[in-house]
C-alpha cells in the first residue's frame, strides 16, 4: 500500500522534468523541418531553368560584329551626260524632199567639175598647139599624136574628160556606200592632169 502511494507521488514529478526537458531541448536544437516546408524550400532556392551539364544542346554565342568605317562616298563627275553623245547633228529618218535636195546639190557640183575639167583640157590643148608652132616641140602622146597638126585637137583632147564625166556619173548612182562616196575622184584627177599638162607646154622654150 505505501509503495503504490510513493509511485503515485513521483509519477507527476517524473512528467514533469520530461516535459521541461523536453521544452528545454526544443529551444537548445532547431526544429525539424516538416516535408512541406522543405518542398517549399526547394522551390524557392531551384533555378527558374534546368541547368544541364551537356554543352553541346546550349546555343553558340557569338562575338558582336565590329561596325566598319564606311568609304567616303565619290564626288559627282562633272561631264556630258549620256544625252550628249546620244545627240545626232541630223535625224535619224530622210525625207523624200531632203534626198532630193542632196542629189541636186551632187549634180550641181558634177556640172560644175565637168566645165572645170573641159576647161583644164581646152588650156592644154592650146599650150599643146602654141608649143607646136611657136618652138618646134613634138605631142608625145600617142593618141593624141595624129591630131597634133591641126586644130581637130582640141575636139580630140576633150574626150578623156568626157569619159572622166561618165565614170563619175556612175559611180555616183552606185549600189555600194564607199563608190558613191568617191565619185567626185575621176573628174578631179582629170582635172589635175590637163592642169599639169599646160603648164609644162607653157614652160617648154
Amino acid at each position: 500500500m505505501f509503495f503504490a502511494l510513493a509511485v503515485l507521488l513521483i509519477q507527476p514529478q517524473a512528467n514533469a522534468q520530461m516535459a521541461f526537458s523536453a521544452e528545454k531541448i526544443a529551444l537548445i536544437q532547431p526544429a525539424i523541418p516538416s516535408p512541406a516546408s522543405i518542398s517549399t524550400l526547394n522551390e524557392i532556392t531551384l533555378p527558374l531553368t534546368p541547368v544541364s551539364s551537356d554543352t553541346s544542346n546550349q546555343p553558340a554565342v557569338f562575338p558582336e560584329p565590329v561596325e566598319l568605317p564606311t568609304a567616303p562616298e565619290p564626288a559627282p563627275v562633272s561631264g556630258p551626260t549620256l544625252n550628249a553623245f546620244l545627240r545626232s547633228g541630223k535625224p535619224m529618218t530622210i525625207t523624200v524632199g531632203q534626198l532630193l535636195a542632196e542629189e541636186h546639190h551632187k549634180d550641181r557640183i558634177w556640172m560644175g567639175l565637168g566645165i572645170a575639167v573641159h576647161s583644164a583640157a581646152t588650156f592644154d590643148a592650146w599650150t599643146t598647139r602654141r608649143a607646136l608652132t611657136t618652138v618646134g616641140a613634138q605631142e608625145l602622146n600617142p593618141l593624141l599624136k595624129p591630131f597634133a597638126g591641126n586644130a581637130s585637137l582640141y575636139a580630140a583632147i576633150q574626150v578623156g574628160p568626157a569619159a572622166m564625166d561618165y565614170v563619175g556619173k556612175k559611180m555616183m548612182n552606185s549600189r555600194h556606200n564607199w563608190v558613191r562616196r568617191m565619185w567626185w575622184v575621176p573628174q578631179s584627177a582629170s582635172f589635175a592632169t590637163s592642169l599639169f599638162c599646160g603648164a609644162h607646154n607653157l614652160g617648154v622654150h
